[in-house]
């Protein structure tokens, strides 16, 4: 699972500020948490529209690395053990029904023989009586197959829903958090507008003050803003 599988939030308009900074200047040369990319961001007029990148503000975040990434390796180990399972049973069903198909050859073979008088009537019986054995052992194992799936596959579904919660909590955590930092940071309302960068077609890279943001969130989230 990429990380983009998380936390790409729907395109909108947010109000947003420079970093409370009456000059209207920011930090510079802020380095992104968790990654090694040092971005130069400069905050713009007051008045001027700007952008956010949000999903780089939640994998660059704290609360990413100490929440997201550990929610992130639970859900590939998920997909890994479900794919298994699903394989598992799918070649179990494949080997009971080519198991199955033998043994009705094998039935036909008998009808023909005994019809050509190939094989006595006692042999025909005691053959047929074995081979209706093995046809009700391949039935009860087909049927304990069947149960099985059934009963593990509803717990995967069960921990798949709890999975996705996990993520939809922590997106929206994130979510809460951001919108805390972009208001605190536009508490001078320097800025009339910041869209997500998902909806941006291309802009001036000064706009961005992704960084900016992210530097808050983390202030906010070392600080308890979501307990």
């Amino acid at each position: 699972m990429k990380k983009s599988l998380f936390f790409i939030l729907a395109a909108s308009a947010l109000m947003a500020s420079c970093a409370g900074s009456a000059s209207g200047n920011a930090d510079k040369n802020v380095t992104a948490s968790d990654s090694t990319e040092v971005r130069t961001v400069e905050c713009v007029a007051s008045g001027d529209v700007v952008y956010v990148d949000l999903d780089y503000i939640m994998s660059s975040s704290k609360l990413y690395a100490s929440e997201g990434k550990a929610l992130e390796t639970k859900m590939q180990e998920f997909q890994v053990r479900a794919a298994e399972a699903q394989d598992g049973w799918a070649k179990k069903e494949q080997s009971l029904a080519q198991e199955y198909n033998k043994l009705q050859n094998e039935a036909m073979k008998l009808q023909q023989d005994y019809e050509k008088g190939l094989v006595t009537t006692l042999k025909a019986q005691e053959r047929q009586a074995e081979l209706q054995k093995k046809g009700e052992s391949i039935q009860t194992r087909m049927t304990a197959l069947q149960t099985t799936v059934q009963t593990e596959g509803q717990k995967l579904q069960t921990e798949e829903q709890a999975l996705a919660e996990e993520q939809m909590v922590l997106m929206n955590r994130f979510q809460s958090i951001a919108r805390k930092a972009i208001e605190e940071l536009n508490a001078d309302r320097r800025y009339k507008m910041i869209i997500n960068a998902v909806s941006v077609v291309d802009a001036d890279p000064s706009l961005n003050i992704s960084d900016l943001v992210l530097k808050k969130v983390d202030e906010l989230y070392e600080a308890g803003a979501l307990e």
